[in-house]
């Protein structure tokens, strides 16, 4: 699970990577020269980045490199530039390194490829670079819905799902003693989520605001749907998330996320971040 995201904060993918750690309540901050800072004095309070008293730019990156456990490259194309020195630094410190190419892979194809990558290489500070803007007007969107989707995968990974209703059910069978027994009712499933999320993901769904639930419902919606057998038709806790819902059409799991994040606003089992 990654606890922090660091970069230099250089525009297009290196802000990106830290816009979206901000969004999912994730630690992020990096080095950079002192120079940077005199640039943009916004950068390093935003960001909450360190800043290194007569330090070069290789020097910064270095500095970055070493503090992380891997490497994260978002480019299109050709590896050059900054990126490119993160690349022969990595490899100087020994540290695991993925580049996505996005002129060969799409961008939720990168988000699961990373997010195997990560996992199987347990890496909690990653130290991420790629493309600048001036070869890719538009990389900062592109960068931006990569690391929103590898967010999402991190907090619930749906892929334990991908093998159809029949491998779902004997997947969801064989996690059933983790809870006494199905929920019926939404209280019930909320009780569920809340014993099962870690502290980390418990807290970092509390501190969300309430328009950004939206973003967790290609992850957390997928459990809650596989879990508590909605798609196979859970009746009573069906009938008890219409009688919540805002009206007859809403999903039933996203009627239980928002209880979930609502119970969460009084619960002392999450770290509150304070504004």
């Amino acid at each position: 699970m990654i606890i922090k995201v660091i970069s230099g904060g250089q525009a297009g993918v290196e802000r990106a990577a830290l816009d979206a750690a901000l969004k999912f309540m994730i630690d992020c901050g990096g080095w950079i020269p002192d120079w940077r800072a005199k640039e943009d004095d916004a950068l390093a309070k935003t960001y909450r980045m360190v800043v290194l008293e007569g330090a070069n730019h290789v020097q910064a990156t270095e500095q970055n490199v070493q503090s992380a456990d891997g490497v994260l490259v978002v480019a299109r194309g050709e590896v050059t530039g900054n990126a490119a020195l993160h690349l022969r630094l990595a490899e100087r410190h020994h540290r695991p390194v993925l580049v996505l190419d996005l002129d060969r892979i799409g961008a939720f194809e990168a988000a699961k490829s990373a997010e195997s990558w990560i996992q199987e290489n347990e890496i909690k500070v990653l130290n991420v670079t790629g493309t600048q803007p001036g070869s890719d007007a538009d990389i900062y969107r592109k960068a931006s819905g990569i690391f929103e989707a590898l967010f999402q995968l991190m907090i619930i990974d749906p892929r334990r799902y991908e093998g159809g209703p029949a491998e779902e059910a004997t997947r969801a069978d064989r996690r059933l003693q983790d809870f006494v027994r199905i929920p019926e009712t939404v209280d019930e499933a909320v009780a569920a989520l809340q014993s099962s999320l870690s502290f980390q993901d418990r807290s970092r769904i509390a501190n969300m605001p309430v328009e950004r639930l939206d973003a967790l419902m290609p992850s957390l919606g997928a459990y809650v749907k596989n879990e508590f057998r909605l798609w196979q038709g859970n009746q009573p806790l069906v009938q008890d998330c219409r009688a919540r819902s805002g009206g007859a059409e809403e999903d039933p799991s996203r009627v239980i996320v928002r209880a979930l994040w609502k119970a969460l606003q009084g619960s002392d089992r999450v770290l509150r971040v304070v504004k």
